[in-house]
């Protein structure tokens, strides 16, 4: 677990919040779990060499767990910065037999970047918002991957309910795709004719999440 990261940025934001305060702004530390479910890593028709007759391997669904680390730029709209976890296992696919079979257990982490608007008054108990960020994924495969970085990027909707001042929960959905391995596609131009481009493939991953907000202003 890359727990000097978290700190790290949970160190920044208080600093940040400490600075701000006079200027009544808040900032919200949330840990929570959930599930993260869905993506394939495609090796089919791409210009990733990967072994033997595998064309794509999937990522199981599990549980993850995390934090959220929410600063109030506008008393509607947040900075959010994102650190999520998921324990799964590798599974690969066989284009020749069309099996699938256990590859290896691996360690999904994801690092997002973005913002966070509500729609309701900052006063009202419960609070409907949309979300969204950038940032990238690391895959720790034990070396079955020809990669460990990716670009990564999520969207999503969730509701907060404020139980006081400085304490609620917050339950949401988000839609989180990374970039892993390039395609390989046809195109026609009407200048030149066909030729092949390259086409980014991306692990379709979802998450469904519960966490405990503590409040600060």
């Amino acid at each position: 677990m890359p727990w000097r990261r978290i700190l790290l940025f949970a160190f920044l934001f208080l600093t940040l919040g400490a600075v701000r305060a006079s200027a009544q702004h808040e900032f919200e530390i949330t840990p929570f779990g959930g599930s993260r479910f869905g993506g394939v890593i495609d090796f089919s028709n791409t210009t990733t060499a990967y072994n033997g007759d595998v064309d794509y391997l999937t990522i199981k669904s599990s549980w993850n767990y995390g934090i959220m680390l929410d600063y109030s730029l506008f008393p509607n709209l947040q900075a959010e910065f994102m650190y999520n976890h998921q324990p799964t296992e590798l599974g690969e696919h066989n284009f020749v037999t069309g099996t699938r079979s256990d590859l290896t257990t691996a360690d999904v982490d994801m690092y997002q970047w973005g913002f966070n608007y509500t729609f309701r008054d900052p006063e009202k108990r419960i609070r409907p918002y949309v979300v969204g960020g950038l940032g990238f994924t690391h895959f720790n495969s034990g070396g079955n991957l020809p990669f460990y970085n990716r670009f990564s990027y999520n969207l999503g909707v969730g509701a907060k309910y404020f139980f006081s001042r400085h304490v609620g929960v917050r339950l949401e959905g988000r839609w989180s795709p990374t970039r892993t391995t390039v395609g390989v596609e046809e195109y026609y131009s009407p200048f030149y004719g066909p030729e092949l481009v390259g086409v980014n493939n991306h692990a379709e991953q979802g998450q469904a999440n519960l966490g405990l907000i503590f409040r600060f202003r």
